[in-house]
């Protein structure tokens, strides 16, 4: 028996599932890096957004290409950064879809005036 050419056969099986894991594994890394990335956008926008430089904020989320939104409730200010990654693996982006959307948010205790007063 020819074992070289039984080996052959078998690896030229399991290649093409190898090569789906493979990119899989590469897009969710990716997914992951964007994450942190969203996160470091996120403390350069809260940065911003607490020293009320809006038309820099404005600025930097564009240039980004990032989803901003805000949102008050008594003195707690909720910031969300939000966006897309594609995803190139062939059977993930099936299961995820061709852009997954990533998010990320930071509460902040915005101060009264009647604080800002006092001190």
């Amino acid at each position: 028996m020819n074992k070289k050419g039984q080996a052959l056969v078998e690896f030229i099986l399991i290649l093409p599932i190898l090569l789906l894991v493979l990119l899989a594994i590469i897009d969710i890394g990716n997914i992951f890096l964007q994450k942190y990335n969203l996160n470091n956008d996120l403390d350069t926008v809260s940065t911003l957004y607490q020293s009320g430089k809006d038309k820099e904020l404005r600025a930097y989320v564009s240039n980004e290409n990032l989803s901003f939104s805000e949102k008050q409730s008594e003195n707690i200010v909720t910031l969300t950064l939000e966006t897309d990654v594609d995803i190139n693996a062939p059977v993930l982006n099936k299961v995820l879809g061709k852009k997954y959307r990533i998010k990320t948010d930071k509460k902040i205790i915005k101060e009264n005036e009647e604080n800002k007063n006092e001190q």
